[in-house]
């Protein structure tokens, strides 16, 4: 009997293995992608030097100071100023929500003299209520491994 058992399972295995061959390989697999010539059309020029150097940097946070210069309750008011900075100011622009106010703040100084600095040449461009606040900054280190 466990003969006759041993031999149904061996002639199942044997013709388990035919349904392999019912339909065409070729046909399941799919194209290879053609990601670079997609970049390129859309970037105009081979970006694997930027990807490459992406992995490079990294981005750590440490104690420092930002200029916040507006807070504003609703979040439609603290937008519209954040759009109008934008076009005064190209370095850093930070929207902090911080209940119940919208804060904008400016900058990663990791000293506050550099902070006290930037705050004056702000005065002086007509940005007048601007205040100095303790915040976690950005720093980029760029020989991440």
């Amino acid at each position: 009997m466990k003969l006759f058992y041993i031999i149904i399972i061996i002639a199942t295995c044997i013709n388990a293995q035919d349904s392999l061959f019912w339909f065409d390989m070729t046909t399941v697999r799919d194209p290879m992608p053609k990601t670079p010539k997609v970049m390129d059309q859309i970037f105009e020029k081979s970006q694997i030097k930027l990807i490459d150097s992406l992995k490079t940097v990294r981005v750590t946070t440490s104690d420092g100071f930002r200029l916040q210069l507006y807070e504003a309750s609703l979040v439609e008011h603290a937008t519209q100023k954040l759009k109008n900075l934008e076009k005064v100011l190209s370095d850093s622009l930070y929207m902090v929500f911080d209940a119940p106010l919208y804060k904008i703040r400016y900058g990663n100084f990791p000293t506050k003299a550099e902070a006290e600095k930037s705050r004056k040449l702000l005065a002086n461009k007509g940005l007048k209520n601007v205040w100095i606040v303790k915040s976690r900054i950005e720093q980029i280190d760029t020989e991440a491994k």
